[in-house]
């Protein structure tokens, strides 16, 4: 249960960072909004819209103050639900107003609920909605009257109203649905999404440690070879000077085995090393143990332990793979 909070709590901090980052965006899409006000206004220009001049400074400036506001409030309260509804809730007033100055505003009544979808949690999308909805309907009530004198086939403005509200609360009901199961798909996404780096983490700062504790034991060798006997190459781990100096990477395993016998090991242990370090006869006495060695004279390390550590067999159950070491024992 201790587990499960402490999981929650962090994938909660990772929402939290993702609510402070759309603030941080929401600021943008408040400003690069704010270039509406000249675009409606060249179109006034050219005859195409009767808003006034002054409604087309008055929405960009508003977009504007949103917008500096928006990155004040995320510099100082960036997880608070006021920074995240003071531009969600200032757009659809600068909507609203849009409204009111006879432009027409259609597919932008979307564009909060959209937004809000990507704080990727569910109570801001659903509250956004809501209020979108009350939005369109206090616009539209606003401009019904203006509305009806356009049109010649209703009755009265609130036939208007009616009719078009109908239209908006479907498709509201219609976006609202969807996007909520969208929200929730991106939360589940998203939390698969950490879950899976919270894995990979564990499993880095795990294998971290192993590699620490590999490298503490084969610190206290003077050589560690990883043999692959089918093969017939080697992998080194760890060595020192003396050694690195006599072994030729670039030489098969048998000429550099009897290399390092002659340089390393004192004349009365050469055979005998020889014969232990024979890979043609190392299967066989590696299938009833998971070790063998040898103590041998040593020319720089003076007395020496050499030995073949099973790693894996194949699928006969013959070795394949050892680990052979060299460390001083006196």
């Amino acid at each position: 249960m201790l587990d499960q909070a402490s999981e929650n709590n962090r994938y909660r901090e990772f929402v939290l960072k993702n609510r402070r980052s759309m603030n941080e965006s929401m600021a943008r899409i408040l400003f690069f909004c704010a270039f509406a006000g000249p675009a409606i206004a060249v179109d006034r220009f050219l005859g195409y819209c009767n808003v006034s001049y002054t409604s087309c400074i008055l929405m960009s400036l508003a977009l504007v103050l949103l917008s500096l506001g928006q990155k004040v409030l995320n510099r100082y309260f960036p997880l608070s639900l006021w920074t995240v509804f003071w531009g969600l809730v200032g757009f659809m007033v600068v909507l609203t107003f849009m409204c009111n100055a006879n432009v027409g505003v259609y597919i932008t009544y979307a564009l909060v609920p959209m937004v809000s979808l990507f704080y990727c949690e569910k109570f801001i999308y659903l509250v956004s909605v809501g209020m979108n909805y009350v939005m369109i309907l206090v616009s539209n009530a606003m401009v019904s009257d203006f509305r009806f004198s356009l049109r010649t086939d209703f009755h009265e403005p609130l036939d208007w109203f009616i009719a078009v509200m109908g239209g908006y609360t479907i498709e509201s009901i219609a976006i609202g649905v969807a996007g909520y199961y969208l929200c929730k798909r991106i939360s589940n996404h998203f939390r698969s999404i950490y879950n899976s780096n919270v894995v990979l983490d564990q499993k880095y700062r795990d294998e971290e440690h192993k590699d620490r504790v590999t490298r503490a034991i084969t610190s206290l060798y003077q050589c560690v070879y990883v043999v692959d006997l089918k093969k017939n190459t080697y992998e080194v781990v760890q060595r020192d000077n003396f050694v690195s100096d006599v072994v030729r990477d670039e030489d098969d395993l048998a000429t550099n085995i009897e290399r390092g016998v002659f340089a390393l090991v004192e004349n009365e242990d050469k055979r005998q090393m020889l014969e232990f370090l024979d890979l043609k006869t190392l299967p066989a006495r590696l299938e009833k143990e998971s070790m063998v060695y040898r103590e041998c004279m040593g020319k720089l390390h003076g007395r020496v332990q050499l030995s073949f550590i099973l790693v894996e067999k194949d699928e006969e159950g013959k070795p394949s793979s050892v680990v052979f070491t060299l460390r001083k024992v006196a």
